[in-house]
Formats: C-alpha cells, sequence, structure tokens
C-alpha cells in the first residue's frame, strides 16, 4: 500500500482556468485568453467532486479547477468560487477560494485562495486569433489544511501563457505555465510522508466546437511534469465537458476528467486513475 500512495502522490494535474470577451470556459482546465470587459463582471460558481480508481483508497490525484489543488486520499467534494472584475479592455482582476464540504475536520473549509490578474497583451484586429498572460497568487492555508491534503501551508505562485484562435465554429485554447508551490515541510501534505514537487510545467490544449448557437462541446487535454532531475514523471489527463448558454449572461458548464501517469491509463481505465466531475454556472452582469 505504501508504493501505491507513494506512486499516486506522483500523478498531478495542474491546472489553470479562467474566463475573449467575457466568455468564461469553466468547467474545462484550459484557459483561454479573453478578459471579462472593462467595468463588468463575472462569477463561477461550480461543484466538483473527485474519486481514485483501481488503487483502493489510495490518495486521489491531484486535481485543479480554477488554481486549487486537492492532495487529499479518498474523495473530495467542493465548491469553488471565482469571481472576476475587468479593470481594463484587455486586463482583468480575480479573486477565488474553494468551500470543501469533504473531507471536513478541525480546520477552516474555505482553502485554496487565489489572486489572479490576465492580461490580452496582443490579438488580431479581426478577432482571428489573441495571446494573454497570467500571473496568480495562491496564499498560504493552515498546516491543518496541508496535513489533509486541502492547501498548502506556505503561499505559492504561477505563470500561464495563453494562446487562442477563433474560427467560424471552432476555437482552439493552448497553455503553458509554471507553478512553484512550496509548503512546510515540518507537515504532512494529504497525510503522505512523500516529498511535494514543488515547481511544475504545464501543458494543454482544448478544442471547443460550437454544435448550435447556445450549445458548445469541448475536449481539453493536458499534461503535467514535476521532475527533480533524478526522477522526471508526467502526467496525462483527458476531460470532455459541455457548456450551454442558457442567456447572454449565463452559462451552465458540465464536464468530467481522468487523470493518470499516462494518456493509455486514461483512455482504457484499466490502471490506477483519479477523476473529476464538475457542475455550475458562470454569470455575466
Amino acid at each position: 500500500m505504501t508504493q501505491v500512495i507513494s506512486f499516486m502522490r506522483l500523478i498531478a494535474a495542474l491546472l489553470l482556468l479562467m474566463p475573449l470577451t467575457s466568455n468564461a470556459f469553466e468547467p474545462l482546465n484550459t484557459d483561454d485568453a479573453g478578459t471579462v470587459a472593462k467595468n463588468k463582471n463575472q462569477i463561477e460558481q461550480y461543484f466538483f467532486t473527485t474519486a481514485s480508481h483501481g488503487g483502493g483508497i489510495a490518495n486521489t490525484v491531484d486535481v485543479i479547477t480554477p488554481g486549487e489543488e486537492y492532495f487529499g486520499g479518498g474523495k473530495a467534494k467542493a465548491f469553488p468560487f471565482t469571481y472576476t472584475r475587468g479593470i481594463t479592455e484587455n486586463t482583468e482582476a480575480s479573486i477565488g477560494a474553494t468551500y470543501f464540504a469533504s473531507p471536513r475536520g478541525n480546520y477552516s473549509p474555505v482553502a485554496n485562495k487565489v489572486i489572479a490578474l490576465k492580461w490580452r497583451f496582443a490579438e488580431d484586429i479581426d478577432g482571428k486569433w489573441a495571446l494573454a498572460v497570467k500571473p496568480s497568487l495562491t496564499l498560504p492555508g493552515s498546516p491543518q489544511q496541508q496535513v489533509q491534503g486541502l492547501d498548502l501551508a506556505m503561499p505559492a505562485y504561477g505563470f500561464n501563457l495563453i494562446g487562442s484562435r477563433y474560427w467560424d465554429v471552432v476555437e482552439l485554447h493552448v497553455n503553458a505555465s509554471y507553478t512553484n508551490s512550496p509548503y512546510n515541510t515540518n507537515y504532512l501534505i494529504g497525510g503522505s510522508s512523500t516529498p511535494n514537487r514543488t515547481n511544475t510545467l504545464f501543458f494543454s490544449a482544448a478544442p471547443v466546437w460550437t454544435v448550435v448557437k447556445g450549445f458548445r462541446l469541448a475536449l481539453d487535454t493536458g499534461i503535467t511534469t514535476s521532475p527533480p532531475t533524478d526522477e522526471p514523471y508526467f502526467t496525462n489527463y483527458a476531460l470532455l465537458a459541455a457548456i450551454i448558454s442558457a442567456s447572454d449572461q449565463l452559462d451552465i458548464g458540465l464536464s468530467y476528467m481522468r487523470s493518470a501517469a499516462n494518456m493509455g491509463v486514461v483512455l482504457s481505465n484499466n490502471g490506477i486513475s483519479s477523476s473529476r466531475s464538475e457542475i455550475g454556472f458562470t454569470w455575466r452582469f
């Protein structure tokens, strides 16, 4: 069991996500280059549940929703919330946090408090492509949260480079990000003594297809690596999502993600893997 738990600690899917103009792509992991319009607001409220497969009660694969992570064992149920404000025509600022319904214990259920800024620094005059950068800061959690796997007890920071390409009914978004996540080495992480990887690289791509007006389907895939020089490893994920636009102001999103040490396990569902199911809404006002 110790070997299984150690192996599962290596499986990570570090993802970032947020909202061209006011369209949000929650519940994907891959961000798009758009920003919320100047002086406009956006709320993303979602619910996710995680599960591990093929490894008994081994640690759940580290799962990220907008800038947050879970390192604990077994299942988690949580409500990630993000508020975004358009600062200029090409810049937005956001704050987010996650309320964990489970696991629960003698610690605050609110974790993964993230502050981020996205700047769309280049774009086509006809709106065919755009580039953006998004630095972020994650505030530290408590040592008890770190032990349970809800958070890390030291501040973390990240930087995401985002590219988007737009056609008539298809969009393609690509991300390349770096995250530095130190932790309090005096405490376990998610009940495991396996050293955590503090430097993480993440690469992903997500084509999004407008099936009919108001209904989009997306396939989001990516790879994460956080290698020490003597022990590199990779984690792959695949995510299917549907985005239903109930109105110009309201989107409803659903997604299912599976991640594992390689894409073969992800696609075959034969081996140690983890899954995340998510549902929620994005409201612009």
